[in-house]
């Protein structure tokens, strides 16, 4: 018996690493793009969709990008008379919903720019959920007129 033993060790291994996460992506992404911004600006947006096919509501508790020291989810607020930006500790996208960060309302602030970013690049997003989840998204640099050629959807 103990000749199999080492044979048993490997495929209990092997099949735990096989079976991989107990669950596939959670969320979808679409339309991630973010407004070309002076190169001295030290800060720039993100927009994107959010669908959570799920049957159960997905919480996004951090966002990270290798080109911004930060990243922050914002949310446009109209507080004692004035729109305020308002930053959110984290985003929670129901079950069967759509979320949209959008100028305007909710948002990513990427601060803290580590180079000069240039329109028709791509910027590399994480997400990471509250399970523990990492989704990578690429947002394109596009020109501020995005916004109104289509950029921005609902």
């Amino acid at each position: 018996m103990s000749q199999f033993r080492p044979f048993l060790m490997f495929a209990l291994l092997a099949g735990s690493l096989m079976a991989g996460p107990a669950s596939a992506q959670t969320l979808e992404f679409e339309g991630a793009w973010s407004p070309e911004a002076p190169p001295v600006a030290p800060v720039m947006a993100g927009y994107v969709r959010i669908t959570n096919p799920g049957t159960e509501d997905v919480v996004i508790t951090t966002a990270r990008c290798p080109d911004f020291g930060k990243v922050e989810i914002h949310d446009m607020r109209h507080q004692d008379g004035m729109m305020r930006m308002i930053k959110q500790e984290s985003l929670t996208i129901p079950a069967g919903e759509q979320i949209a960060l959008a100028p305007g309302g909710m948002h990513l602030m990427l601060m803290k720019p580590q180079r000069a970013i240039k329109r028709g690049e791509t910027l590399d997003v994480t997400f990471e959920t509250a399970a523990g989840e990492s989704i990578n998204v690429p947002f394109e640099v596009k020109p501020q007129s995005a916004r109104e050629q289509g950029g921005q959807h609902h």
